[in-house]
């Protein structure tokens, strides 16, 4: 039935890049699929490599013309076939400033430009990180202008708030723009219309770092406070040499939480590019080539950094066949409740719900909703309630969960209730001894060890 639905429209697929192989696997089968439905299919990204994209319309060699090729460009197959590369008119391009900075040196920056009344994004790759700066801006600032925190461990009400105020704000009309700092995570690298004058972000991968780019100067304004768009990347605490003289368990180290988002050899060839791209890039111009930089295969490697690449290559390879394994017809469906991931997520999550006060007969949420507790009885309020006051936490941070049975029938897979108290202090049953929750409207949910 659903395939149907689909047969003989056209359908398009945005944000698709070339580090996520697991998610490009289940795009490869799904254009197939599509092409036997009669289907015309567009793919929009901004950084795939020559070689992924040769790979989605099924010609090897495109990857060897890649560097001669106009940027935009429009590529493509029809009936088994490959089409002519064309070009569109590519935007005007604008230089970029590349540097790497001290963290202490980025924060003080970042608040003399706010003070200015710049716009400041913050990009930290895990959300510890994003907190743990959000408090230092606001001991720097003490609320002499705005800095606000936007991560995925708020509940969707109070995201939804904090996304409407600074789409507000850093949009593009910018009704309430200012001197300010947001601090987010990854959250905002992809359809997201924000504009800062001032992009500082924590190491990442190339693709990464261009979609954060993508919120630089993004809008005409006209006067800004800064003469120049500019990406200040965080410096890491060792040189490209001193990372090549260690030992891969000491390298993911080094590298810290990031190496645990991202693949460190990617993270390692990433850093390498950006430090050679300094003082200045162009972009589109230079997207391609950043692209290709950090994927293409480099001579007289480190034993290090070549194991790093095993692993990496390894569990790539890994991904790739668990997602031919999902999308293969010939399996045991699943069921519609559970269905094939469409990302990988490797870190398993718990839903909790965030309740300020619970009696037998009722749940007052969060948000100041409340609902009547009714088994076998499912009611619409109540379903919406509780998706709107529910956060996603680490399931490694319990012994055992303690599903709530009123919630039961709203909610898929492993899931318990919060209890917050006055002071933030989450009351949820089963943690493991040492961890202890947190939450506020300020900092999200905070996990503290």
């Amino acid at each position: 039935v659903r395939h149907f639905a689909l047969a003989g429209k056209v359908v398009i697929l945005d944000e698709v890049h070339s580090y996520d192989l697991y998610t490009g696997t289940l795009i490869d089968k799904l254009v197939t699929t599509l092409e036997g439905l009669g289907c015309t299919v567009i793919i929009l990204s901004a950084t795939l490599s020559g070689k992924r994209r040769g790979q989605i319309i099924d010609c090897p060699n495109e990857d060897s013309d890649d560097a001669d090729l106009p940027y935009p460009v429009i590529a493509g197959r029809s009936e088994g076939y490959p089409l002519a590369p064309g070009s569109v008119t590519p935007p005007i391009p604008r230089a970029v400033n590349v540097e790497f900075s001290p963290v202490e040196n980025a924060a003080r920056e970042a608040v003399a430009l706010a003070r200015n009344g710049g716009a400041v994004i913050w990009i930290c790759n895990t959300i510890d990180a994003a907190q743990r700066q959000y408090h230092q801006f606001a001991n720097m600032t003490h609320k002499e202008f705005p800095v606000g925190l936007l991560h995925s461990r708020f509940p969707f009400w109070r995201r939804e708030e904090l996304e409407n105020t600074w789409m507000e704000r850093f949009g593009k009309d910018g009704a309430t723009r200012c001197g300010s700092i947001l601090v987010s995570t990854q959250i905002v690298e992809q359809s997201v219309d924000l504009d800062a004058d001032l992009m500082v972000t924590e190491l990442a991968p190339t693709d990464m770092l261009l979609q954060r780019l993508g919120r630089l100067w993004r809008h005409e304004r006209g006067i800004r406070p800064v003469d120049t768009a500019r990406i200040c990347i965080i410096e890491e605490e060792l040189s490209i040499e001193e990372f090549r003289k260690l030992e891969p368990e000491a390298i993911v180290k080094a590298l810290g939480s990031k190496a645990r988002v991202y693949a460190p050899y990617v993270l390692l060839r990433s850093l390498l590019v950006w430090k050679q791209a300094q003082p200045k890039i162009s972009i589109p111009v230079q997207i391609r080539q950043l692209i290709r930089s950090t994927y293409e295969e480099l001579e007289n490697e480190s034993n290090s950094w070549l194991q790093l690449y095993d692993e990496w290559f390894g569990t790539d390879s890994a991904k790739r066949m668990s997602a031919l394994r999902n999308c293969n017809i010939w399996q045991i469906a699943l069921e519609d409740a559970e269905g094939v991931q469409t990302r990988l997520n490797e870190l398993s999550t718990i839903a909790m719900v965030l309740c300020s006060k619970l009696t037998e007969q009722e749940a007052v949420f969060m948000d100041g909703s409340r609902c009547r507790l009714v088994n076998g009885s499912y009611q619409l309020a109540t379903a919406q309630a509780i998706h709107k006051n529910l956060v996603r936490v680490p399931e490694y941070c319990f012994d055992r969960i303690h599903s709530f049975e009123a919630f039961a029938d709203y909610l898929y897979g492993k899931q318990c209730l919060g209890i917050v108290s006055g002071d933030g202090a989450i009351d949820v049953k089963g943690l493991r001894k040492g961890f202890r929750f947190y939450y506020s409207d300020e900092l999200g949910l905070v996990i503290r060890k």
